[in-house]
């Protein structure tokens, strides 16, 4: 299981100017070459990604490349809606972590929904869901490493850019 910032999994360019390009480019080029790595040690049958629906993400991308089965993990807006999550459920800690609680939930059924029979499966989720989605899985006896980039030596954070540069990187967590 793989904790990530969203903004690199996201295969489309963000950033506007040169150092916030190279920037970002060279930590998604880091991001890729830990999930290449991780896909040649662990050889998983399945990478579940809880990525931005309608935009091409990296897991999708492995998967293909690799020829591996691919589950999409992000609860659709529907889904949200029917379980009573607004559109505003970060605005404060309690209905984030409300909401947060029913999406690892989401998460790990729809593994189990699609894992069939894989013995190893690539999970790459947001690093404040990483830790509470790997104890779920722990909790049904499947065994879990989890590692969170946030924690890389090669993660800035994301480039925050004005007038035409970046003055400082966003690497702040807020987790619940």
């Amino acid at each position: 299981m793989v904790g990530v910032h969203h903004y690199l999994q996201n295969l489309e360019v963000r950033c506007e100017t040169p150092d916030g390009r190279e920037s970002e480019a060279r930590q998604k080029a880091a991001l890729k070459a830990r999930l290449e790595d991780l896909i040649s040690r662990h050889q998983p049958q399945l990478i579940g990604e809880e990525e931005k629906p309608g935009a091409a993400c990296i897991g999708k991308e492995l998967a293909d490349a690799h020829g591996l089965k691919y589950c999409p993990l992000s609860m659709p807006r529907g889904e949200r809606h029917k379980a009573g999550i607004s559109e505003d459920y970060s605005n404060t800690p309690e209905t984030r972590r409300a909401a947060y609680e029913m999406f690892e939930s989401f998460m790990f059924e729809q593994i189990q929904k699609n894992r069939g029979d894989a013995a190893s499966i690539l999970v790459i989720c947001g690093s404040y869901h990483m830790e509470r989605l790997a104890k779920r899985f722990f909790v049904a006896r499947d065994e879990v490493w989890a590692m969170d980039t946030y924690y890389e030596l090669w993660f800035e954070g994301w480039p925050i850019e004005s007038q035409g540069r970046v003055f400082q990187y966003d690497k702040e967590r807020h987790d619940v």
